[in-house]
């Protein structure tokens, strides 16, 4: 009587423990998919934006799903290496507000863990939407660089147009120095015109050169 008591509490555990172990493994195959992810494109008005939040609006599109996220991240392992975000490109700027959306998902995508299948989808649909657009920035950026170019030649010029400028007249204002130290010296035998004429060369000489 006691052997069958006693095998039939064994029994009883041995169910226990399997129906706990059929739950935890239930448990683990449901968390990646409950922690799963998903990335939105929305649209507000005019403008198109990406958010990990579904879009309030209604209109929207979902642009794939990231790993697994734990309530509770632990740190990576030392030997895990994150992507820093590619710094934004110039012609960017001038984008349209959607291409620049898609452009920046494209650009932060690695470093926010979005996969790599979304990410080409994103290439693919940035090649099909802005392309002509894509072109037209590039453009103006090479315009940009371009005019920034000839205003430092224009601004060089006019620097180098100045100094030579200030040479001359460096030169020119000694040379009416030079004059006017060697009539100086004659003034004792100098008729009354002539030394007039020495009072307004000393005249010119002071408005000219002694600014």
């Amino acid at each position: 009587m006691k052997r069958s008591t006693t095998a039939r509490v064994a029994q009883g555990l041995l169910s226990a423990m399997a129906s706990m172990s059929w739950i935890a493994a239930a448990a683990l195959v449901a968390a990646p998919a409950a922690s799963a992810q998903s990335m939105y494109r929305c649209k507000s008005g005019n403008s198109t934006y990406v958010s990990d939040r579904p879009c309030t609006s209604g209109a929207g599109s979902t642009l794939g799903t990231v790993g697994a996220v734990q309530n509770n991240p632990s740190p990576p392992p030392s030997g895990t290496y994150v992507p820093r975000p590619a710094k934004t490109a110039e012609h960017v700027a001038y984008l349209s507000s959607a291409c620049a959306d898609i452009a920046e998902a494209i650009r932060t995508g690695p470093s926010r863990g979005v996969r790599g299948d979304v990410i080409s989808g994103l290439h693919e649909e940035y090649r099909q939407k802005c392309s002509e657009d894509d072109a037209a920035a590039r453009q103006r950026v090479a315009e940009d660089r371009r005019n920034e170019r000839d205003a430092r030649r224009t601004a060089q010029s006019a620097s180098q147009q100045q100094q030579q400028q200030a040479r001359i007249a460096s030169d020119q204002c000694n040379e009416l120095l030079r004059i006017l130290a060697a009539k100086r010296r004659q003034t004792a035998t100098m008729s009354d015109g002539e030394r007039a004429d020495l009072q307004r060369s000393e005249t010119s000489y002071a408005e000219r050169c002694k600014q």
